[in-house]
């Protein structure tokens, strides 16, 4: 008792720390965004410290999906790779759930949507099953995204679970995802029920939801709804608030490198006052947004590309050619790097989509195998099954044909035991007939002793008669065959059919095992004759001087 005691403490132990340790590989990987190099460093120091396949599972998905918001996309593979060796097709633990999510996400930026959608789909379901509400409404996000705001049914239920999750973070992504589906939809269908002030206020709404920015998590969700409401008021409402929100969403980006937000928010800026006729200001503004583009930690080669396209558009608009030669030479060479750039990216993403896609065949053909392995083991159950129950279905008949033949042997026994009965009262009627026969005989022999004249000869003659024939031999025989069906038969083949009435009824008596005496008083005769008797059947069946008639009748019988 004690032992178990131990085992089970030391078990609950173990899960504890397991799962202390894997909420402190979530929570680094959920302030990854601070410190992206240290967040891989302290996941990697974790991922040697800990064996389980669980915690290994988990910390190499946490791990490829830091290296994918590092652009690293091949690191993001590896460790996907590492990932899938720990992984259970039929698991539901929150490893799987994250690495679903991570080979979702990794497939997106490779612009394979399909298996993209399914693995996100996946992970939406299992980290729902976990209860992670913020990350299971991240996936139905991203699959409203793959969708082309289609999946208007995930986006929903996306809303539900951000809420319920209470992560600022998750919310504002969840909301940010339905405001671009109300502005897509005003902005395609005429019949739309949404328009720019509703869009405007849903907006402002989830703006005022941020009380300190450090709540959230996800800083690009939080960049995202700056950038889209501050634009949307400058480009709506010509406010001058949207500053202020583009402005956050500025110091966002260029805190945590978002080339997309900074990108879009010079772009968006620049082409307001282009509008404005503001063409020297938006100028200086093209040329501080590229200075900076350049600055940054990641730089984008089609970041600056844009930059120069727009300083080229203003250089063609105030005829400045010399500036135009100029700027269009930096193009060029920026133009240049990027295609080099977009070559290897693109040889790059070629040989992680033909290894994602190796890996997804060997998978097939392992998932293939095991069903099929799973059907063999199937097949040979049900023939188990189907080999027991007959097996069963003969024992069982086996068992009622031998009751049946167990109760007819019974049956025929008791009538056996009745015939015998009645064979042996036969017997038994005839020696009592024998004997008042002999009676009468004797006594008639007394008188006639006395009186000669008085008894007539002929009813001597009748009496012996009367013992010496045996009117019911016929019946006996039927009734001695209905015990011993062949016997009679077997001994007249036995002594080539020389075998007299008197013959048979005597082997009769001595397979009903009756004493000489008896037999004797059966057949009227002394004792001497059945021993002659005997003798003469022997002959008539060729046995031996050391064989037994009484053993030969009883094994033939």
């Amino acid at each position: 008792m004690k032992f178990k005691l131990v085992t089970v403490f030391f078990l609950f132990l173990f899960q504890t720390l397991l799962l202390a340790q894997n909420e402190k590989a979530i929570d680094i990987f959920n302030n990854r965004n601070e410190d992206l190099n240290k967040a891989v460093k302290d996941l990697s120091v974790l991922k040697k410290s800990e064996k389980s396949n669980e915690s290994q599972l988990l910390l190499n998905s946490l791990l490829a999906l830091t290296y994918i918001t590092k652009k690293d996309y091949e690191s993001a593979k590896k460790y996907i790779t590492e990932a899938e060796k720990f992984s259970n097709t039929n698991g539901s633990s929150s490893g799987e759930a994250y690495y679903n999510f991570a080979t979702g996400k990794l497939y997106m930026i490779l612009e394979i949507n399909g298996k993209s959608i399914n693995y996100f789909l996946k992970s939406f379901r299992l980290f729902k099953l976990n209860e992670n509400f913020a990350m299971a409404s991240d996936a139905g996000v991203s699959v409203f995204y793959i969708s082309n705001y289609k999946d208007v049914k995930i986006l929903n239920e996306s809303l539900e679970l951000a809420d319920r999750s209470k992560d600022v973070g998750a919310i504002i992504n969840a909301r940010c995802g339905f405001a671009n589906y109300m502005k897509n939809d005003f902005n395609t269908n005429r019949a739309s029920k949404y328009n720019s002030d509703q869009l405007l206020k849903y907006l402002k709404e989830t703006a005022d939801l941020i009380q300190n920015e450090n709540e959230t998590t996800q800083k690009f969700a939080l960049a995202s709804l700056y950038f889209n409401y501050g634009y949307n008021l400058l480009f709506y409402k010509k406010n001058q608030e949207g500053d202020v929100y583009l402005n956050k969403a500025l110091k966002v980006a260029k805190k945590y490198n978002y080339l997309s937000i900074y990108r879009n928010y010079y772009g968006a800026k620049g082409d307001i006052l282009l509008e404005e006729n503001r063409i020297d200001e938006a100028k200086a503004f093209f040329y501080r947004g590229l200075k900076e583009a350049q600055e940054m930690p990641y730089p984008d080669v089609v970041t600056e590309l844009l930059f120069y396209d727009d300083l080229k558009k203003i250089a063609a608009t105030q005829k400045d050619w010399e500036e135009f030669y100029r700027i269009d030479q930096l193009f060029q060479a920026a133009s240049k790097k990027a295609n080099d750039e977009n070559v290897n990216k693109a040889i790059q993403n070629s040989i992680i989509k033909y290894e994602m896609k190796e890996k997804e065949e060997k998978i097939e053909t392992l998932t293939s195998k095991n069903f099929n392995q799973r059907i063999y083991i199937l097949i040979m159950i049900v023939v188990i099954i189907l080999m027991l129950i007959i097996w069963f279905q003969y024992q069982k008949n086996n068992k009622l044909k031998m009751h049946l033949i167990s109760e007819k042997n019974k049956q025929l026994e008791i009538e056996r035991n009745q015939v015998r009965k009645e064979l042996i009262g036969s017997v038994l009627h005839l020696e009592k007939k024998n004997e008042i026969l002999n009676n009468l005989k004797e006594k008639l022999m007394e008188k006639k002793s006395a009186a000669p004249s008085v008894i007539d000869h002929q009813i001597f003659k009748a009496i012996d008669e009367g013992i010496l024939v045996d009117d019911d031999f016929e019946k006996f025989r039927s009734n001695f065959n209905t015990i011993y069906p062949e016997f009679f038969n077997k001994l007249l083949d036995k002594a080539n059919q020389n075998l007299t009435q008197l013959d048979l009824k005597y082997c009769g008596f001595i397979l009903m095992k009756l004493s000489t005496k008896e037999i004797a008083s059966q057949m009227n005769v002394e004792p001497k004759s059945i021993r002659m008797a005997r003798y003469r059947i022997k002959q008539k069946l060729n046995l031996g001087k050391d064989e037994d008639l009484d053993q030969f009748i009883q094994h033939l019988s």
